[in-house]
């Protein structure tokens, strides 16, 4: 496990095994979402659009959650924790159970709810924190890993009649990772980041806001018009399931590159060649036909997110005093998953892959563009005030604050 703050390292292993334990149990959701749809679609008087709307008011609880309570976990972060879990597997179990559509509207909300009282507990641990990007590439790393075990043994449950007991597998997921999350908070740092004077202008939250749109709406757009690829390529529907579970396992890796670096100055580099690799990706999973050029295009899309993420979302954490920044930008990345979510299929439709896959890369430039201009920006100070390869940074007066890896 790679230091942090100089805290010591058993100490600081179990603070990050139970920040990815948190984040594992809080985005499991989204990350099987798939198969939730085709286990509630199997709900007698459920039709595969109602499964859909169904499902989709997990990510609306997430998201309520974040607007109406986003300070909540900076001041009773264990009370919440509790909450959080009983309420996930409550959600969880209750779908489980209920069949008429309104009782599963409910459950999935309360699921969602549930969710993002985990996530919250998160942002509010890290929130200031001068290593955020090191820190959230760990979380992605670890929970990514344990997401992905999830989804595989999902995938991998013998076909029953009716919805199944993937609910049930949810959420006991949930609880096996209970005691881990219901550390959070008693390894927290010593000391967080002073947020004041030197944080970052609105102009550039915004900017940095505006990638978190565009990076997510591509993904998630990509994403939903995937299995229309895998048709073209003449690839099994099981086969294209097989292979998106692949490549959101493999993707996670990209994380490894913020989880690791500790040099400020390198931090541009890695989020330009992040960019990169997504357009590169995009044109090649959308452009050559094939199974290996499926899969390998998937992978390598999920990469270069994950290497870009973990950056953006530690800049945002070091100038956010309580989470409730990040947990605005959650939002804000749910509305551009749900945006690029619902365009892809009329956009696929009416261009073509070819054309598809190109305005797919002028959202990534675009993208690329404006963390571009935040963080060169970041980087000429850094160089001004002399920083080192430890991430210490002093600026001058009035300066902004330069984020440590």
């Amino acid at each position: 496990m790679v230091l942090i703050r100089g805290e010591p390292g058993l100490s600081n292993a179990k603070r990050i095994l139970s920040l990815s334990a948190a984040f594992a149990a809080a985005l499991n959701g989204t990350m099987v979402m798939p198969l939730v749809v085709m286990a509630l679609n199997h709900v007698d008087g459920v039709s595969e659009s109602m499964a859909t709307v169904i499902a989709s008011l997990e990510i609306a609880g997430i998201a309520l959650y974040c607007l109406i309570a986003p300070r909540l976990a900076s001041r009773t972060p264990r009370t919440l924790a509790i909450a959080g879990v009983v309420v996930l597997a409550s959600g969880e179990a209750l779908t489980h159970v209920l069949n008429t559509v309104p009782l599963l509207c409910a459950a999935r909300l309360l699921t969602g709810l549930g969710e993002g009282a985990l996530f919250s507990i998160i942002t509010a641990e890290i929130a200031s924190e001068k290593q955020a990007e090191r820190i959230w590439g760990q979380i992605n790393v670890i929970g990514g890993v344990c997401m992905g075990l999830l989804l595989f043994g999902l995938s991998a449950l013998p076909p029953v009649p009716g919805r199944g007991s993937i609910f049930l597998w949810l959420a006991g997921f949930v609880l096996l990772m209970a005691p881990l999350i219901l550390g959070v908070g008693r390894q927290r740092a010593a000391t967080h980041a002073a947020v004041t004077g030197n944080r970052l202008p609105r102009g550039q939250i915004a900017l940095i806001l505006f990638v978190v749109l565009l990076v997510y709406g591509v993904q998630a757009g990509q994403w939903a018009v995937s299995g229309y690829v895998g048709d073209l390529a003449h690839i099994p529907p099981t086969r294209v399931g097989l292979f998106l579970a692949i490549s959101s396992v493999a993707g996670f890796a990209g994380a490894v590159v913020p989880s690791l670096t500790r040099n400020p100055a390198l931090r541009l580099w890695f989020v330009m060649a992040g960019f990169v690799v997504m357009a590169v990706s995009v044109y090649w999973f959308f452009n050559l036909i094939g199974a290996a050029h499926f899969l390998l295009g998937q992978v390598f899309v999920n990469v270069g997110f994950y290497m870009v993420t973990p950056f953006v979302t530690g800049l945002l954490t070091e100038n956010d005093p309580d989470g409730a920044l990040v947990l605005r930008t959650l939002v804000v990345a749910l509305i551009g998953a749900a945006a690029g979510t619902a365009l892809a299929g009329e956009l696929l439709v009416r261009s073509g892959p070819a054309w598809f896959s190109l305005l797919a890369i002028a959202a990534v430039g675009a993208g690329a563009l404006g963390a571009l201009l935040v963080f060169y920006r970041l980087h000429l100070l850094h160089g001004a005030a002399g920083g080192d390869e430890s991430g210490s940074l002093v600026l001058p007066e009035g300066h902004i604050t330069g984020t440590r890896p």
